[in-house]
């Protein structure tokens, strides 16, 4: 999927969540899209909120280092979930889509805050990453690697199948 594609789908989100929450009634966004060669841009996105007698505004930088991914990925626990009842773990990943371009270098931070202290929880990817980090209540761990393969990549929790899941997509 394309980075215009995400973010015009990320605006939409956004501006549909502002007016289920009444939001403020005008909207100004100035949007400024990654670039495709990982090349440094000092370009900022910019949100303005108007509204009442109030207005807003949040300047976000669009990298922070070219070719480099950080991630920082906890477990969490879907609420009200019977697991007794469903025969089904109600754990996910805080983030279920991580996105990176061939060639950057990924950072994934990983965390297990389960309210379960007694759970074990893994980060893994097979093939041709083979990544495994297994890590306890209240520990974490920290996974780098080079995105040098593209394709659609599942990571998952070896405890915690087929719930705890997520995709690891290398773009061109």
């Amino acid at each position: 999927m394309s980075t215009a594609v995400i973010a015009t789908v990320s605006i939409i989100t956004v501006i549909t969540f502002m007016y289920l929450l009444d939001a403020p009634s005008q909207v100004n966004l100035k949007l400024v899209f990654a670039q495709g060669n990982n090349e440094s841009s000092s370009s900022m996105a910019t949100v303005n909120e108007t509204g009442a007698n109030l207005t807003t505004t949040t300047t976000v930088p669009t990298l922070t280092t070219p070719g480099m991914k950080d991630f920082y990925l906890f477990t969490a626990e879907i609420p009200d979930v019977d697991e007794e009842k469903l025969k089904v773990a109600g754990d996910a990943f805080s983030i279920p889509t991580m996105i990176v371009n061939k060639g950057d270098n990924v950072t994934v931070h990983f965390y297990n805050v389960d309210p379960f202290t007694d759970e074990r929880h893994s980060f893994t990817i097979g093939a041709p990453y083979n990544v495994d980090a297994d890590i306890a209540f209240g520990e974490s761990d920290v996974v780098s690697f080079l995105a040098d393969h593209e394709g659609i990549f599942q990571y998952y929790c070896k405890y915690h199948l087929p719930v705890m899941t997520g995709q690891l997509q290398m773009v061109p």
